[in-house]
């Protein structure tokens, strides 16, 4: 016990306070602010989440419904409800997740709010900010209790979500005038690093100081580059004596000054050549510094440094997988952790208002739920960093029976039923016109070895200089 005490009173947690939620949610606020002024102002910032959105979401995750369970009516209902889903009337419901993803990003939270409508199916989805919700908000009590604008049972299961009337530049704007929602009808999407923990920081923000600093960089270049273009050197041709002399004999003639400067040009007189000089080439570290800023910058934003600069000449195959592997590696927990049980969520919402506008009730919906709130999700597919390599490592998985048809076609993005139809479709179009489709195997050599690497960091340096 006592070592911790020591190491609490220590120089490293001199800063360390007691928990302040309001003062900590202004903080906060302040932080989403700044995040939101750097996507606005730091083109770099705004590339690197527009990459990130890509990767994560690219055309929206799509559910398989098990046949079993829903009809086809209920499917095509879903397809017809994604276009209108969207409560602003903006976007899709791959527009809905994109929006959502980037908020979590920008805003380290952010809310997806049911609202009831008058559509065919009555239901719509509001992407809401955590600026929007009154985080200020605390009551204490015997039973319930509200923290962080957000009202807590007695046993701390969360009950509504206090979210503000107007915005906060609305000139009626009250910070004690706000809706309380109940929990069912919002899904708050975060990062939850702690137990307890109820709201995040901005990933964005994070790397402010990072962002800043390669800006400042380019900056403090481009004016020293300027600068020393427009300090060009001029040296005049020696002249001869009789130009200067042209006194009495015996007298001396007037020496002439060795350097005249007229603003940032310098004339040197008494040189027998005419030079220019050149500006210096970029600092030595320039460029490795401003890399290491960069690569600090992916890290935080969770892509890599190819992702965000698309320099790829420092890159080989080995390299570049790696990479991509662990990147693909983080968003495939984000979406296992975070997303799916949020979307899970979304089709509780449109199940019941599916049911209560069609009357057309799910067997054993009310009982238990979760049998029809598991679907599978399916993400746009991930190229291959080597298609060929990676197609026939396929077929013997198939051949194997160590993956099925069904799998592969979903991590292509389509279900079994409909690839399969397409190469039905694909067979019957060629024979219908008299074409054999063919079928030999073609022989390549796909072999790589470490020169393959070593080659092509080679030619990529190389392009690079």
């Amino acid at each position: 016990m006592s070592a911790y005490s020591s190491t609490a009173d220590s120089a490293l947690f001199s800063d360390a306070q007691v928990h302040d939620n309001e003062k900590s949610e202004q903080a906060l606020r302040k932080e989403i602010t700044a995040s939101h002024h750097l996507i606005r102002n730091n083109p770099l910032l705004g590339i690197g989440a527009r990459r990130f959105r890509a990767s994560c979401i690219g055309g929206g995750a799509k559910p398989i419904f098990d046949t079993k369970l829903f009809s086809e009516d209920f499917n095509q209902a879903w397809k017809e409800w994604n276009l209108y889903c969207d409560f602003y009337g903006n976007t899709n419901f791959a527009g809905v997740q994109a929006l959502s993803v980037v908020t979590m990003l920008l805003d380290g939270s952010g809310f997806i709010i049911r609202r009831r409508t008058l559509d065919p199916v009555p239901l719509q989805l509001q992407v809401v900010s955590p600026l929007s919700h009154a985080s200020e908000l605390e009551k204490q009590g015997k039973g319930s209790y509200v923290r962080g604008g957000i009202l807590y049972s007695k046993n701390g299961k969360v009950k509504k979500y206090a979210f503000y009337k107007l915005p906060r530049d609305h000139p009626e704007f009250d910070e004690e005038s706000v809706n309380w929602l109940p929990a069912s009808d919002v899904i708050h999407i975060r990062d939850v690093l702690h137990a307890g923990q109820s709201s995040a920081q901005p990933w964005i923000t994070s790397g402010a100081d990072f962002a800043k600093q390669y800006k400042d960089n380019q900056t403090i270049e481009l004016k020293s580059r300027m600068k020393r273009n427009a300090q060009k050197v001029y040296a005049l041709k020696e002249s001869s004596p009789s130009q200067h002399n042209n006194g009495a004999p015996g007298t001396n003639a007037p020496k002439e000054k060795l350097v005249v400067r007229a603003g940032d040009v310098t004339v040197l007189n008494g040189v027998k050549d005419i030079k220019t000089a050149s500006p210096p080439e970029i600092a030595g570290n320039y460029q490795e510094h401003n890399n290491q800023v960069l690569r600090m910058i992916a890290g935080i934003l969770g892509i890599t440094f190819e992702m965000l600069t698309g320099d790829l000449t420092q890159v080989n195959y080995s390299s570049i997988r790696a990479g991509m592997i662990n990147h693909r590696r983080f968003i495939g927990q984000l979406r296992d952790v975070v997303l799916i049980p949020a979307f899970n969520r979304i089709i509780g919402w449109f199940i019941e208002a599916y049911q209560l506008k069609t009357a057309q009730e799910l067997p054993g919906y009310f009982e238990n739920p979760y049998q029809y709130l598991d679907p599978t999700w399916i993400w746009p597919e991930w190229e291959e960093i080597d298609p060929l390599k990676a197609a026939k490592a396929l077929v013997l998985e198939i051949q194997n029976d160590i993956t099925s048809m069904e799998e592969v076609s979903n991590g292509r993005g389509k279900t079994l039923d409909q690839h399969l139809d397409g190469i039905k479709r694909s067979r019957d179009a060629s024979e219908s016109r008299g074409l054999t489709p063919n079928e030999a195997p073609t022989e390549s050599n796909d072999e790589r070895t470490n020169a393959d690497d070593t080659a092509s960091a080679s030619s990529g340096s190389g392009d690079g200089q």
